[in-house]
């Protein structure tokens, strides 16, 4: 007999572990709303023209910013299209090629540039090396660092979050300055996008590769599993970040036209603009 109830108290468990599992998608858009707010310790100055110099046009950030993004999902493709009043932003991710393209319209000037995943990696691998050598020379002088892994708290709170009950998780993890920052995140357990081999917010997640809202994606995201609804992002300096999901169209029909490359955009290789043979964007501080 107590044999009997073990076998079936284990199928219970296993039948409620398989409900928990989120459900993969194809086919996906989603639509949602990005609120920063910027440090209020001066503004920035962009520039934008020919790469090596030259004159270009200019414009002062505003101290806070709304942006507007629809992400389209595929297994072959991923497209996010991001409008705000600084200006617009387009990252096409097309994995059959193993190539992006992103996409910049900021005062009338229409530029990009394209990359392969080879090169993206290539890039990665520099980033990760500099981070390395900084890190080898500190140790060198007597300050260790200790690997850091986002530690996620999840609780018995709901909220609705257009149209879906969503759970919340408080995600703590180290700054660069040893502080430790709490993110909430409220995230959608019932799915996650198939094609994302990492979760949204990672290099190929939610906002593309290298597009503007996995720059500005919350810590600890790919760790969940489900799909993030809404998060803020609060640091010491006041920078802040709070993004809410609008719309979501689940198994949606999308045609491949879609992810075509629009003309009329300067488009260069990223090998030359890291040469400095592209266009230039240059991020300056102003007094006040």
């Amino acid at each position: 007999m107590k044999k009997i109830i073990s076998l079936l108290c284990g199928s219970v468990i296993c039948v409620s572990l398989l409900v928990a599992q989120p459900k993969s998608i194809n086919n996906a858009i989603i639509k949602a709303k990005t609120e920063m707010t910027f440090p209020e310790n001066g503004g920035m100055a962009i520039a934008v023209g020919p790469g090596g110099g030259g004159d270009g046009a200019a414009m002062t950030m505003p101290s806070s910013m709304e942006t507007t993004s629809t992400t389209y999902y595929t297994p072959d493709f991923m497209k996010t299209e991001s409008q705000s009043d600084f200006g617009n932003n387009v990252t096409i991710v097309d994995r059959k090629n193993k190539k992006s393209t992103t996409l910049m319209e900021i005062m009338g000037k229409k530029m990009g540039f394209a990359s392969t995943d080879a090169e993206n990696e290539t890039m990665m691998a520099q980033m990760d090396s500099m981070r390395q050598l900084k890190k080898d020379t500190l140790q060198a002088l007597g300050i260790t660092f200790k690997a850091d892994t986002p530690e996620l708290i999840y609780s018995e709170e709901t909220k609705k979050i257009s149209g879906y009950l969503c759970k919340k998780v408080t995600v703590k993890s180290k700054g660069r300055n040893g502080e430790i920052n709490e993110t909430v995140i409220w995230y959608n357990p019932d799915f996650k996008i198939a094609s994302e081999s990492t979760k949204p917010g990672s290099k190929s997640g939610f906002g593309g590769r290298g597009g503007m809202m996995s720059m500005m994606s919350a810590p600890g995201m790919e760790l969940i599993e489900g799909f993030p609804m809404e998060y803020e992002i609060i640091r010491d300096n006041g920078f802040k970040i709070h993004m809410t999901v609008l719309k979501v169209q689940l198994e949606a029909s999308i045609d491949e036209k879609i992810f075509e490359i629009p003309k009329g955009y300067d488009i260069k290789p990223m090998g030359s603009m890291m040469e400095g043979k592209g266009f230039s964007m240059k991020i300056e501080s102003i007094e006040h």
